[in-house]
């Protein structure tokens, strides 16, 4: 049995590791695609006209690649099974984050609700299965049988 969830982990790790690679390998593409969706709200735009600043970046640009970095070095964590519980509620978090601004459904009309239900809800399921993952964390745990 903890084979199984070994390659469970190591698989369901694969998603967020190519996802997050993709995104950094195509910055320009996800800096757009964050362009898109994500408004700065005022209250911090000073803070985060210090950080273009500072960095040279666009906000947008910032967040695509701190979303690529989330899901890549997340994913590798997890799949190698060091930190798998604190990485997995990051994971958790940044999927929670990212169905708000990119799928919301809700505030949509037409064609472009059923899709992005659809993705809502299969992220959904992603964040329940990295909330199992954080529940079984990197601990062993003793298998107990008992005679039937």
């Amino acid at each position: 049995m903890p084979a199984f969830i070994v390659l469970g982990r190591i698989l369901f790790a694969v998603l967020f590791i190519v996802s997050g690679a993709s995104k950094l390998l195509d910055i320009p593409a996800t800096t757009a695609a964050v362009s898109a969706k994500v408004s700065i709200p005022v209250a911090i735009s000073e803070y985060t006209t210090q950080l273009e600043t500072a960095t040279g970046m666009t906000t947008p640009q910032m967040l695509a690649i701190a979303t690529g970095a989330i899901e890549l070095v997340c994913g590798i964590m997890i799949a190698l099974n060091f930190g798998a519980a604190f990485f997995a509620l990051l994971l958790a978090l940044t999927v929670v984050v990212i169905t708000l601004y990119f799928h919301d459904f809700w505030n949509m009309a037409g064609d472009a609700v059923r899709p992005n239900m659809i993705h809502a809800m299969k992220n959904l399921s992603l964040v329940g299965a990295l909330f199992i993952i954080a529940g079984i964390g990197g601990r062993r745990r003793a298998v107990q049988y008992q005679d039937v």
